[in-house]
Order: C-alpha cells, then structure tokens, then sequence
C-alpha cells in the first residue's frame, strides 16, 4: 500500500505501536502520583478498565500505598472494595490517608473460587472506584476473563499475587513485580505495552524511613470499624478461574 510504511502506526489504528515506543493507553488512566513510575506507563498512569498485576515479594512491603494517590483522585463518591485480603484493612492507616471511611468495603469470601468469582461479579456491574483483589494461581483463561469483563467497566482493578507468578504467562498488559528497599518499594515492570524495562523504577513511600521493615516483623492491623464481610453464593464456583 502507498505510504503505508511512513505512516505511524496510531494512525493507521490506535490499537497499534512501534515496539520501541510506549503504547497510547485506549483506555482512561489515573496518575500513579509518582512521576518516574507515569513515565514508564503507556498513558502515564494506571488504567482503567483493565487488568493490572502486583506481584510483591511478600504481603505488606508498600503495594497498598503504592496506590494511594490514585485512589486519592478516583471519585469520592464510589467504593473501594478489597476482595480476600490477606490481613485485616488497617482502618487507622486509611483515616490517616484522608480517604473516606465509608468507601472502603472489605469482602472476606472462604475460597480463592469465591474471590475470584466476587470480582467478576463487581467488575461486571461496575461497582466500584477500585477494585483490590488477591489470589494465588488462576487458570490462564480465568484471567483472560477477568480482563475482558474488566474492560466493560471504568474501575482500577489490581489483581495481587505471589511473586512465584511471574514466571507464568498472564493476560494483563500491565505486570509489576515489587520489591521492598530502604524507603518504598522498586517496581520492575514485568510486561507493559511497548518495550521491555531493563531496569526497576525506586519509589519513595516513607521519606523519614531510614531502613526497610525487617521480613519477619509483621504490623499489628486494626479491625475495620464496619467490616463488611461478603460470601459468594453457594452453588457458583469458577471452576475456569480456580487452579
């Protein structure tokens, strides 16, 4: 086709992107609140409407502030829901933040099946502002799933699993592996859409911190004022989800 190689490839279709060049995000972003992070972002932020994977080292090394200016900027009058977190919610932690008590909502289902069929139910009505949620090994065509339900939705979706998955195949475009160092966490960018990122991004998240919180310490959680425990519906498991 004349003209066809000069061409850019946005627009030819905005789907497309040179494969050393970062994509344009088809979807709204949000601001991770750190800059060195946005740059490294197709779009400069998280987006919405589309599956994103932390894998941390271990629970509790930063993931969660890692999001909060994000969920700082979302809509104020849409939840935050947490779907089988490994802890409690520190209430304490989020008064602290300056983020509505009454937001965030903490589903405690009883499986890995019913978290992940939980999040597929809110993401399909679009519940939320954010959607957290943890698991360990879903089948691959369980996250292909939950990223094109995702997609029929404007919500944050963070899915939080063992780092040991990072060696698996996954369909979320946007991969971060998490490791904690003195004053926050780096952030390797596993998978984005453009080229591969040689190296991890430093974030800052306790500027007065002077050394990184010792592996075996584990903070005390405060219980949720209001906890609002949710079970998935008997009957309803995933089997193409779970493991």
């Amino acid at each position: 086709m004349p003209g066809f190689s000069s061409q850019r490839p946005e627009h030819i279709h905005p789907a497309l992107w040179r494969g050393t060049q970062l994509a344009r995000s088809q979807r709204p972003v949000v601001s991770t609140g750190f800059a060195a992070l946005d740059r490294e972002l197709p779009g400069q932020g998280w987006p919405l409407g589309s599956l994103i994977e932390f894998l941390p080292s271990r629970p509790g090394i930063g993931e969660i502030h890692l999001l909060r200016p994000a969920l700082e900027h979302l809509s104020s009058e849409r939840s935050v829901i947490l779907v089988h977190p490994p802890y409690e919610p520190h209430f304490h932690c989020w008064v602290d933040w300056r983020l509505q008590a009454r937001r965030l909502l903490w589903v405690n289902p009883k499986t890995q099946g019913d978290a992940l069929w939980a999040a597929e139910q809110i993401l399909k009505h679009n519940a939320c502002a954010a959607l957290l949620c943890w698991a360990g090994a879903p089948h691959p065509a369980g996250l292909r799933r939950l990223h094109l339900v995702a997609q029929q939705s404007d919500t944050l979706f963070v899915l939080l699993r063992p780092q040991a998955q990072a060696m698996h195949a996954s369909a979320a475009p946007l991969r971060l592996r998490l490791m904690p160092v003195a004053q926050g966490i780096e952030a390797f960018i596993l998978k984005r859409r453009g080229p591969s990122c040689d190296k991890p991004v430093s974030i800052v998240l306790n500027p007065a911190r002077g050394t990184a919180p010792r592996p075996e310490h584990h903070e005390q959680h405060a219980s949720l004022v209001q906890p609002v425990p949710a079970h998935a519906q008997p009957g309803r498991p995933l089997p193409a989800l779970a493991s």
